[in-house]
């Protein structure tokens, strides 16, 4: 699930490299920055991986996270079984005194004084049964498992081995008998701890660098979806949200994907060039042509320039109509529609006249090879 935000998150870093010259250790980045917490409590997070979703930039606003134990939690809460429940509201409740912070027993405070009561990692169900029945490590893994996968015989031999074991701990059979019931409803959707902080480790890192570095990151967001038109569709109004201004797929100024021109006095940091291969019938292939040419002798000065010096395969006529559509010549003064009814004409004779010539140098070079053999 997360391999494509950390092919995101490496190209955000390559471009704050290539952009601003800085290199950010984004495995060391403080857990207690203030401006990607105050980006987590607006619910702006809209292209960060886990909690783009509506509801969850809801519950986001609602428990209004100040801690990276929060936004792990945040993870492990919206699931059908916690939202099922209702824990994901109880949680956000607790944590801003909405409602109390409640115990089973005073005991189970120092396991549970971080989710404000609730179990909602399997490992607390596993620190629970150490804590208050004497499991051991392997024996609470095997009460995980047993609750997981709602085995009625090995959950009815886990009860009694439970309320024995608590018991035997010094304290009352009632409390045993209360504290399994609650176990097992809770792990039966309990998350995974390490799973969760994970997860919430990559989803910090990603709001991180949408606090700090916007452009560059919603750049590397856009190119990592160039290819799927809804999702980029909605990360181009976040562009918009956020006063960043994404300009045409420019044949001079566009690269193969999407790239960031930073600017301080900008309201979001910079701007966004479009990326020459999002273009639909553009493929990579053609845009890598067009820039070795570009690159080789310089920016085109008119349509005709374009058409008479880029490799004839860029010359597709469905790519270059859209690339006409998409606003690729724009800035040479054209418009749009009036290109749009001439350039077949102009690719046509183009391609025809340069074909002709380099078939005459092919045949003067082919004369002067045989002369010269006699």
């Amino acid at each position: 699930l997360g391999l494509r935000n950390l092919d995101v998150i490496s190209d955000c870093l390559d471009l704050i490299v290539q952009t601003r010259g800085e290199s950010v250790d984004i495995d060391a980045v403080a857990l207690d920055d203030g401006p990607t917490f105050e980006l987590l409590r607006r619910g702006d997070t809209i292209g960060v991986f886990q909690l783009e979703s509506g509801p969850m930039r809801a519950l986001i606003r609602d428990l209004e996270p100040t801690t990276f134990d929060h936004v792990a939690a945040l993870v492990a809460l919206y699931g059908p079984g916690p939202m099922a429940a209702n824990m994901h509201n109880d949680y956000a409740d607790r944590k801003n005194g909405r409602k109390p912070v409640e115990f089973i027993h005073p005991d189970a405070e120092e396991l549970l004084g971080d989710t404000y009561g609730l179990i909602i990692y399997q490992e607390s169900v596993m620190r629970m049964a150490q804590k208050f029945a004497g499991y051991s490590l392997a024996e609470a893994d095997s009460l995980r498992k047993a609750m997981g996968k709602k085995i009625r015989e090995a959950m009815e031999k886990e009860r009694e081995k439970f309320v024995t074991g608590v018991v035997d701990q010094g304290y009352e059979r009632s409390l045993a008998v209360e504290m399994f019931d609650i176990i097992a409803q809770f792990a039966d959707y309990a998350f995974n701890k390490s799973h969760s902080y994970g997860y919430g480790f990559i989803a910090y890192q990603i709001a991180y660098l949408k606090a700090h570095y916007p452009v560059q990151y919603l750049s590397a967001l856009l190119t990592s979806v160039k290819s799927n038109l809804d999702k980029a569709a909605i990360y181009l109004n976040e562009c918009r949200v956020m006063g960043i201004d994404v300009v045409v797929p420019d044949i001079n100024r566009g690269r193969m994907d999407f790239h960031p021109e930073p600017d301080p006095d900008c309201e979001g940091g910079g701007t966004i060039v479009f990326g020459l291969s999002a273009v639909r019938n553009v493929g990579e292939a053609l845009v890598e042509l067009l820039i070795e040419e570009r690159t080789a002798n310089g920016q085109f000065t008119s349509f005709h320039d374009f058409v008479e010096r880029v490799p004839e395969p860029v010359l597709n006529k469905r790519t270059i109509e859209s690339l006409i559509k998409g606003g690729g010549f724009d800035s040479m003064g054209y418009d749009r529609r009036a290109l749009l009814t001439v350039f077949e004409h102009i690719i046509d004779t183009t391609v025809k006249r340069r074909r002709e010539a380099e078939k005459g140098v092919m045949s003067l070079f082919g004369d002067w090879g045989g002369d010269d053999a006699t």
